[in-house]
């Protein structure tokens, strides 16, 4: 974890640290790559993995792209922004229940569903293409179930659910709720994995962001 330069100005060796875990850097490295061959056929070409560490927040390993196994190989995609999916939901339940609107009990229709928006109707689908009827929030967000949560988000307000991920640190939304609309509850705003990872670790750490 520790790194001497000497500066060519001074000749004078500045003594660095860095938090990075040597062995869980290599290791995260190397499993990034067999799982990226694992998966070439369904047209993955790149990934990034990030470790923090929960309590301190100090980064264990960062491989920031596959490497040669990657066109964009010059591309950080640990900074680099892009939809999250499905991986924002947790958030958004946790706005409801905040404000008291469900609880993890609560009964949520996972049916066909049709939203109006400026340019036509929203039609959100789970992705086996399959409706289970009334569920539970807790169930819903278990099952990453894309109906409830954007039932879940016309409860909150996507003004509201834009707040929410600002304050847990996603500087890349800086639309309005109208802006991202009801596709927000299944991800649809840009998102970095820095970020992803800094809000989760304050779910971790019981809300402190």
């Amino acid at each position: 974890r520790l790194a001497r330069v000497v500066s060519p100005a001074s000749s004078r060796s500045v003594r660095m640290v860095s938090t990075l875990d040597g062995p869980l850097q290599r290791f995260a490295g190397e499993t990034l790559k067999r799982q990226l061959l694992a998966v070439r056929d369904q047209r993955v070409r790149d990934g990034a993995v990030l470790v923090v560490d929960n309590a301190s927040g100090e980064v264990l390993a960062y491989v920031g792209g596959s490497g040669d196994l990657s066109d964009t190989r010059f591309v950080d995609l640990i900074q680099a922004r892009r939809q999250a999916g499905s991986a924002l939901k947790p958030f958004l339940y946790g706005l409801a229940f905040a404000e008291r609107l469900l609880t993890p009990a609560s009964l949520l229709e996972d049916s066909p569903l049709e939203v109006a928006t400026p340019t036509g109707l929203y039609r959100p689908h789970n992705y086996d293409e399959r409706f289970r009827g009334f569920v539970s929030a807790r169930t819903a967000l278990a099952g990453s179930l894309n109906v409830p949560a954007v039932r879940a988000l016309g409860l909150v307000g996507t003004d509201a659910m834009v707040g929410q991920l600002r304050r847990f640190g996603f500087a890349g939304v800086v639309e309005g709720g109208e802006f991202y609309g009801p596709s927000l509850a299944l991800g649809s705003a840009d998102v970095s994995l820095w970020e992803m990872v800094g809000a989760y670790r304050a779910l971790a750490t019981g809300g402190v962001w």
